[in-house]
């Protein structure tokens, strides 16, 4: 009996320290992805914010979806009424700056901007529909947690498109998008514990496993 327990712990141990290894360490790759819009979206994964939460019309907050792993959102260039507007997408709402968020070196439509995300955790993959984009290019980008350019790339123009990164690494801190005459819906991301938790995890199961091991020399 004492024998099978110790094989039933020496194997939960070590996958605990696996999968913590795992996390810790990944090979930094970047793709780039373009998928499909709601009311089908795809690829789907992760946490999901759709931004209907609260009724159109309504503004967003930097801090509107902190519960949800979203530290803050921002629109950078201070341009028009950042807020929740009747949608496309996944209705009732995406989120833009409205007709009066024009920067006026392009379209003179409005609905310009630049949108960006912060996440509680480090990301390995984050997506966002680009809704109405008739206007300039939609680029997006990533960025570490130092605010360092970790990729960016145009996403395709077209009346709706869905668009983002899946990484190789948990090393998605910030997500921008930048455009002209644009809303967005459907934010995705998959987040991962910060490297503080995770060894917060391996700790205990070494502490665990020494003291199982000072219990059974004490019963040979």
């Amino acid at each position: 009996m004492t024998q099978q327990n110790n094989t039933n712990f020496g194997i939960a141990f070590g996958l605990g320290v696996a999968v913590a290894s795992t996390l810790l360490s990944s090979p930094s790759q970047a793709a780039s992805f373009v998928g499909t819009p709601s009311p089908s979206l795809s690829p789907i994964f992760g946490t999901l914010i759709n931004f209907d939460d609260q009724p159109s019309g309504t503004l967003i907050g930097v801090g509107d979806y902190v519960a949800q792993g979203v530290t803050s959102v921002t629109e950078l260039e201070g341009l028009g009424t950042f807020a929740r507007y009747q949608g496309s997408q996944s209705q009732p709402n995406y989120i833009t700056t409205g007709a009066s968020g024009e920067r006026g070196t392009d379209a003179n439509s409005g609905y310009d901007g630049i949108i960006k995300f912060q996440f509680t955790n480090l990301a390995n993959q984050v997506g966002i529909g680009i809704a109405d984009s008739v206007g300039g290019p939609e680029i997006l980008s990533i960025y570490d947690s130092n605010d360092n350019l970790l990729e960016s790339f145009t996403a395709p123009q077209g009346a709706n498109t869905y668009a983002g990164f899946s990484r190789a690494s948990n090393d998605i801190k910030y997500f921008e998008i930048k455009g002209d005459y644009f809303a967005i819906d459907d934010l995705q991301f998959q987040s991962v514990p910060e490297p503080s938790t995770i060894l917060g995890t391996i700790i205990p199961l070494l502490l665990l496993r020494r003291k199982y091991n000072q219990e059974e020399n004490q019963k040979q």
